[in-house]
């Protein structure tokens, strides 16, 4: 038989539920020394998950269900709180000797009065604890006896003034980097993993991606930068960036991009670039201040996530502004820009201070058959499709690809990548003509460090008006866009 509780995370709940526990315990057969550790195991529990599961909310809730069987009883709690890594949490007897520091203690007592206490992380989806206990039991342990740290302050909604340092993150820095998302965007961000901290951990471990932490003087987290590089080519790029609500202006950001830009620099990076939502302007702010120009519009790039701290109710997918920051001084390439969009390429070009030659359409000769690659984020319902190579199929099998998209996964938008190295793109790009493509950008060493022409087709209805662009090049973008737009609707 179950019994299910809905707790919101109000201290005064704890000595109901105590209460209700031990008596649960007594006519479920167990002793009353028994009932007594088992009741102190789920005070242990539910006090830490009052206290510390929600700590910037004035107020959360939990779940318990009080579950019987004929030979053990069990209890489990379960909460969306911050992301959590008991591994982390040791109880270490010779700290709390010396130092006082009581650091996991809750987490022993509850093993010890319990027959099993397990732990599962189930993502988006929060976490759950579970307590058993057999009903027949025998003698163990006297109880252990320690003191519980001292309850932290309420922390205020804004900090007027915080030192801080930055520097490089490393795998025990994951805990509190899930925590970091999670403050920022609770269980909405795209990204599941970085609700996972062993996953995180192992990543870190396996230098898959470069980043900073931010830390008070006193060893709180207070914001996480990463650049990720791109599988099939020499650039990176700027996500995964969160500062805790708490202490947003207050020039973490900032930090932590010039120190990431510096990394980048010194594992030689061709480039880096940065998606950067159109909800708001800060992070287009923050690139724009750091050297990196507006490239690209991609509209509905994004499945519409939460910023804590943003209180606008976004009705459409999030649009994003690709930025660019090139890092190094390449020599001038060949490059084919197609009549249509010449100009705002030529003008990408200059102002990202990317030397080329434009070349006139020449004679080419094609593949025997078209090449291209397809990938579908199913996270934010989008696909892209970079073209490879050109074939006399060339129309016919890219109007397959969008056909089979279109019915089998219904996306928000499709992306369009074009080589602009390539001298068949110019004349290839008439095929499209009827397929609802239209302009997005340049990507610059986006694929084996080659240029590409994006572009984009929206598949769903879309207002530009809620589109917040800061620099005035993505201004002049996205009024290009919004021309060729309206003409293909």
């Amino acid at each position: 038989m179950d019994i299910q509780f809905h707790i919101s995370t109000d201290e005064q709940a704890i000595n109901p539920i105590c209460d209700f526990t031990y008596s649960w315990c007594l006519n479920c057969g167990l002793s009353e020394q028994e009932a007594t550790k088992f009741t102190i195991a789920v005070s242990e529990l539910i006090t830490d998950i009052i206290l510390f599961a929600y700590p910037d909310k004035s107020q959360g809730f939990f779940e318990l269900t009080f579950r019987q069987t004929l030979s053990d009883i069990e209890l489990i709690a379960s909460e969306v709180g911050e992301p959590f890594d008991p591994d982390k949490h040791r109880y270490n007897a010779q700290e709390a000797i010396k130092e006082g520091n009581f650091e996991g203690a809750g987490l022993r007592i509850i093993r010890r009065f319990t027959d099993e206490f397990l732990f599962i992380n189930r993502g988006k989806e929060g976490k759950e604890f579970r307590l058993q206990k057999s009903v027949d039991v025998h003698k163990i342990d006297k109880l252990l006896e320690l003191s519980r740290a001292e309850k932290p302050k309420e922390p205020e909604d804004t900090v007027s003034e915080i030192s801080y340092n930055i520097k490089q993150i490393v795998p025990r820095d994951a805990e509190d980097i899930a925590k970091l998302i999670y403050r920022t965007y609770e269980y909405s961000y795209t990204k599941e993993d970085l609700y996972f901290p062993k996953k995180i951990e192992q990543t870190l471990a396996g230098k898959e991606k470069l980043g900073v932490i931010t830390r008070s003087d006193k060893g709180e987290a207070l914001g996480y930068f990463a650049i990720l590089k791109k599988s099939d080519s020499n650039i990176a790029e700027v996500g995964e960036a969160v500062v805790s609500p708490r202490y947003r202006k207050k020039g973490i950001m900032s930090g932590m991009m010039e120190h990431l830009i510096r990394v980048a620099r010194e594992h030689h990076f061709d480039a880096l670039f940065g998606k950067a939502v159109t909800i708001h302007p800060v992070s287009q702010r923050v690139n724009k201040k750091f050297g990196f120009v507006s490239a690209g519009l991609m509209l509905l790039e994004t499945q519409n996530v939460v910023f804590k701290g943003f209180d606008e109710d976004y009705p459409q997918p999030v649009s994003v502004v690709i930025d660019v920051l090139p890092l190094k001084h390449a020599t001038s390439k060949e490059i084919y820009l197609p009549k249509k969009y010449h100009d705002i390429l030529l003008e990408t070009y200059n102002l990202l201070d990317i030397p080329i030659t434009p070349k006139q359409h020449e004679y080419y000769k094609m593949a025997e058959k078209s090449d291209a690659e397809l990938t579908i984020n199913y996270a934010d319902s989008t696909a892209l499709i970079v073209v490879k190579k050109y074939g006399p199929d060339f129309r016919s099998v890219l109007r397959e690809m969008l056909n089979s998209l279109i019915e089998q996964e219904d996306p928000n938008a499709v992306y369009l990548d074009l080589p602009l190295e390539n001298s068949a793109t110019p004349v290839q790009l008439g095929q499209l003509d009827g397929l609802g493509f239209f302009y997005c950008g340049l990507a610059p060493y986006f694929h084996n460090e080659s240029d590409y022409l994006r572009l984009q087709r929206i598949c769903i209805p879309f207002n530009f008006d809620l589109v917040d662009v800061h620099s005035e090049f993505g201004q002049h973008i996205k009024s290009f866009i919004t021309d060729e737009y309206s003409k293909h609707t």
